[in-house]
């Protein structure tokens, strides 16, 4: 038995293997990301925002090992990497930053973090959530990190999906380069039947470097198709205009 869709002039053919009623087999058991030596923090945030809001990034890092280390931390911003500081860690210890972009670099307000231990026998476990202190409490945006699985390539773009541009929401897109050398990205919003939705935005980051735009076409539960003519790692972050609670979403790679 199968369907047939078209969808913005493509024919989608979802092919039903097993009798209805039947409960199929399931796949394997998907792998969880485990700690590790190495990973890219795609945004963080040290930054007035809309209506009064302030931003700031809050950085749990855990050593489950029983060596004590060094972890090499890195923030890039648009022109590449800005800042450089170390962070020792002991065995068993969690090390929190309240406000990881100025305890750990200084005077900055956005960017990405590579954080590297240098070894694999050296792994850690990092916790991240961008938050914003309002009249009614507070209220956090988890951000997940991201390894060479995560990464965009030319061959392979990433998709945000779900998001919107109206009244209500905005919509950032940001990506952080796994590449020394310069390169563009490409963003084109679609609808819900995966039409296009104005005109396509490109712009170029260097080497390393990071960078964030708004979505300034209309969108209801949309999403963004991502390019690059390098290796990348991006992500989209939809805002509630009067709450300033957000959530983040990593780009998929497809």
């Amino acid at each position: 038995m199968s369907q047939t869709r078209w969808i913005g002039g493509f024919a989608l053919l979802a092919v039903i293997s097993t009798p209805l009623g039947a409960r199929p087999l399931r796949p394997p058991t998907p792998t969880v990301a485990a700690a590790v030596s190495h990973l890219l923090l795609p945004t963080s945030a040290n930054v007035n925002g809309q209506f009064g809001a302030f931003f700031r990034t809050k950085v749990s890092i855990f050593n489950p090992t029983t060596f004590a280390y060094t972890i090499r931390a890195g923030l890039s911003t648009r022109d590449g990497e800005v800042a450089v500081s170390s962070i020792l860690i002991q065995s068993g210890e969690t090390r929190t930053f309240d406000n990881f972009v100025a305890d750990v670099f200084g005077p900055y307000s956005a960017g990405a973090v590579d954080l590297d231990s240098g070894d694999d026998l050296y792994r850690f476990i990092v916790s991240a959530q961008v938050y914003v202190d309002t009249n009614a409490g507070r209220y956090t945006t988890s951000v997940q990190f991201a390894d060479d699985l995560g990464a965009l390539t030319p061959a392979r773009p990433g998709y945000v999906v779900g998001i919107s541009v109206n009244s209500w929401f905005r919509t950032n897109v940001g990506c952080a380069s796994n590449a020394s050398e310069p390169q563009t990205i490409t963003l084109r919003a679609f609808d819900s039947d995966f039409f296009l939705v104005g005109d396509p935005f490109s712009f170029t980051i260097g080497g390393y470097g990071w960078a964030q735009f708004s979505v300034n076409v209309p969108l209801s539960n949309g999403g963004i198709t991502i390019e690059a003519t390098r290796n990348v790692v991006c992500y989209a972050v939809e805002v509630n205009n009067v709450s300033n609670d957000g959530t983040f979403q990593l780009a998929i790679p497809f």
